[in-house]
């Protein structure tokens, strides 16, 4: 039985992506595999969003924050500008998501950190909202 056929992962899936991706335009992913493979696109997307992304070992919060870090760290802004929504929408502060994507010139050095707050402020500002530094109490 393959993930397509599965009822209850189908279900999650639509659960958790109406949580991950409310407000997120452009999607890269999801929309552009399946313009190469309809049925591969469906089968990564049931896997990543109704099996990986919907396992309650960590929270969404926990999860998303992950996923900032790493996509910083490995240089990947395109998909940072994606990321960068959910966590506000799975609980993380803006200032949450800024201190996660500093902490990554550990790793990954500066030049990463730098293009990832730019990919940040660039989804900040077309929501309209202020920069953690700029916030008042």
């Amino acid at each position: 039985m393959g993930l397509i056929d599965d009822a209850a992962i189908r279900e999650k899936t639509k659960r958790t992506s109406a949580t991950l991706f409310k407000g997120v335009r452009n999607e890269v992913g999801f929309d552009h595999w399946k313009r190469f493979d309809k049925g591969l696109a469906r089968d990564l997307s049931l896997f990543f969003t109704g099996v990986m992304y919907s396992r309650e070992v960590i929270s969404q919060k926990q999860r998303e924050l992950c996923a900032v870090a790493s996509l910083t760290v490995l240089h990947r802004p395109r998909s940072c500008t994606c990321t960068s929504t959910p966590p506000s929408t799975s609980g993380a502060t803006r200032r949450e998501v800024a201190e996660v994507i500093f902490q990554q010139a550990t790793y990954g050095g500066m030049p990463v950190v730098v293009d990832a707050l730019e990919v940040y402020g660039k989804v900040l500002t077309e929501r309209g909202e202020p920069f953690p530094g700029e916030e008042t109490a």
